[in-house]
């Protein structure tokens, strides 16, 4: 079936955001230039800006096409989980599943670049917005309306997206395994559904 104009389009403007987020990953923030995603998306200057008049457009669109992208495979795979599944748990591995994937790490360059870059920070701000207020509603749905729930859910974040940046220099696998364990543990202590001295693990044999 031959596509329409709007559909070519759309393509067009699919394959741009995908060269984007693949130069931040692979390149950095620094060298993901312009001309760098016109090469790797193969099209023609006029077009790009067509889509994405300025560099900040092309970057928070790239950031929230993958955002969007993740977001909703995260969704689909929490809704999928066994009735017998431990629903808190699941929700930490998928967390953490979905931020150490490469393409969050496109996230990471340009949250690091917005440091120092008000216009980038500003047009950055409503998309995390979008995506972390849709995540805390998907969260409150699993995990119940409990009010200590969107707390845990946000240090959750902030936990994993730590360990990201620390796993990027650090390659201490078991480290980091035991770390995601014991958060887990301080989750549930927090929800009031393990007791506190459960915290850490014992030593064999004690």
């Amino acid at each position: 079936m031959r596509r329409t104009q709007a559909q070519r389009s759309e393509a067009t403007r699919l394959r741009i955001l995908d060269a984007t987020c693949q130069s931040l990953v692979e390149r950095g923030y620094a060298e993901t230039t312009t001309a760098e995603v016109l090469a790797r998306a193969d099209v023609p200057r006029g077009t790009l800006l067509h889509h994405f008049p300025t560099k900040v457009d092309l970057l928070v669109a790239s950031v929230q096409h993958v955002a969007r992208r993740r977001m909703d495979a995260m969704v689909a795979e929490l809704a999928a989980l066994p009735a017998e599944a431990d629903e808190l748990d699941a929700f930490i591995d998928s967390v953490w599943r979905h931020f150490s994937a490469p393409l969050f790490w496109a996230a990471l360059e340009m949250w690091n670049a917005a440091r120092t870059d008000a216009e980038l920070r500003a047009a950055l701000m409503p998309v995390e917005k979008e995506i972390f207020g849709v995540l805390h509603e998907r969260a409150t749905t699993l995990l119940g309306d409990d009010p200590r729930v969107p707390t845990v859910v946000q240090m959750t974040f902030e936990v994993m997206t730590g360990l990201v940046m620390t796993s990027i220099v650090s390659g201490e696998l078991g480290r980091r395994e035991l770390l995601i364990r014991r958060w887990k543990r301080a989750a549930a202590i927090l929800l009031g559904r393990r007791a506190p001295d459960t915290l850490v693990e014992r030593a064999k044999g004690t």
